[in-house]
């Protein structure tokens, strides 16, 4: 019995201090009272979370990632990237909800374990635990793959809307302006930032880079690589753009075409597993019953 309550409570304090260490305004009067009373007295008016809380989570994450690999840490980082989640979570971030994910899988496991046999026990201990800790990284991972496919989706249309724009007489920057303002989607927030980042003074074809390096998709890659030779040789841009306008196009004709022709592939194991058993039994299952009904 207090092996369940310890475990139950250990449960429940997890979302707890996750509830704790989420971030919070403070409040108008305590920012009067920091004025007042000079940086001093900053850490007496603080929360418990900023005193407390917030230094155990990132003790948390430098611990986590002193025993983390190199490599496993750069490709977290790369994924945050690629699913828009470069600047809102840090990897020491994603690292110590992978600690506290863990922990709480194998809390849980021990939880739904209790009266059972030793190895039932420890096989679902660390099956929750596997789960709390590839869970933060297969959520992560998801949210790219499908932030690429938003991005490889809508790149043959905003291509062609580059390209009416600069066939109209726009520049580039002013092109990619009023598409950021009329459209919206993981693309178009990537060109708005770089358009930022070359107002602030960044080289166009190194902020063009960086979305190529955001985004991982060889489709804007081979755009960015484009633009940044054309950009190099005079060559109009948008003729550079109409160019990749119909070979993106291309591109997503071809995908679109081998993924109809897996789906018969695909459909294989339901037609087999579900839906020919079904049919078998209606059409075979009244000859059964009446041959048997008859006896022989």
């Amino acid at each position: 019995m207090s092996v369940l309550v310890a475990s139950i409570i250990t449960v429940l304090s997890i979302p707890l201090l996750v509830y704790a260490l989420w971030p919070e305004r403070r409040s108008a009067t305590g920012h009067r009272f920091d004025v007042l009373h000079g940086v001093s007295n900053i850490h007496l008016g603080a929360s418990i979370r900023d005193r407390i809380l917030a230094p155990l989570l990132d003790a948390t994450a430098r611990q986590a990632r002193r025993i983390t690999p190199g490599g496993v840490i750069e490709s977290s980082r790369q994924q945050l990237l690629f699913a828009g989640l470069g600047n809102q979570l840090p990897v020491e971030a994603l690292l110590s909800v992978k600690t506290l994910t863990t922990c709480l899988g194998l809390v849980c496991g021990l939880v739904l374990s209790i009266g059972a046999g030793s190895s039932f026990r420890i096989f679902m201990i660390l099956l929750f635990g596997a789960v709390g800790f590839l869970g933060p990284d297969v959520y992560v991972r998801r949210r790219a793959d499908r932030r690429q496919r938003a991005i490889v989706s809508a790149l043959p249309d905003t291509l062609d809307q580059l390209t009416v724009l600069l066939e109209a007489g726009l520049g580039f920057n002013t092109a990619v302006e009023k598409i950021a303002r009329s459209t919206t989607g993981p693309l178009v927030d990537e060109f708005a930032r770089a358009l930022h980042s070359i107002r602030l003074g960044q080289a166009r074809n190194e902020a063009l880079e960086d979305i190529a390096t955001r985004t991982g998709t060889p489709e804007v890659r081979q755009f960015v690589s484009a633009i940044k030779q054309a950009d190099s040789l005079g060559v109009p841009m948008a003729r550079v753009a109409r160019v990749q306008s119909e070979h993106m196009r291309e591109i997503k004709r071809l995908h679109s075409e081998e993924q109809a022709m897996r789906l018969p592939v695909k459909l294989v194991f339901p037609m087999v597993f579900c839906m020919l058993p079904t049919l078998f039994i209606v059409l075979l299952g009244p000859v059964v019953i009446r041959v048997m009904n008859s006896g022989l």
